[in-house]
């Protein structure tokens, strides 16, 4: 049997853009989620840390007019 060997480089302490964070996002009992996220991420599996966003157009156009519409609730704005 051979013995197990590990590299100094290969561990989680020697990536520190890669830490884990508690997730924190609502769940539906409204209690703040407590998954770790997803490496390099601030979300966990569960709640979006997986998602590499839209691909699509008609999906990026969808996206942004989402942002637009919160980001115009957050400044006051109705409409």
């Amino acid at each position: 049997m051979r013995a197990r060997t590990t590299s100094a480089a290969s561990g989680p302490q020697n990536r520190p853009n890669q830490e884990r964070v508690v997730c924190g996002a609502k769940t539906q009992a409204g209690h703040p989620c407590r998954g770790k996220s997803m490496p390099g991420k601030r979300r966990c599996k569960w709640h979006g840390g997986c998602s590499t966003g839209p691909r699509t157009t008609e999906g990026r156009a969808r996206a942004l007019a989402n942002l637009r519409q919160f980001a115009q609730q957050d400044q006051g704005v109705t409409g």
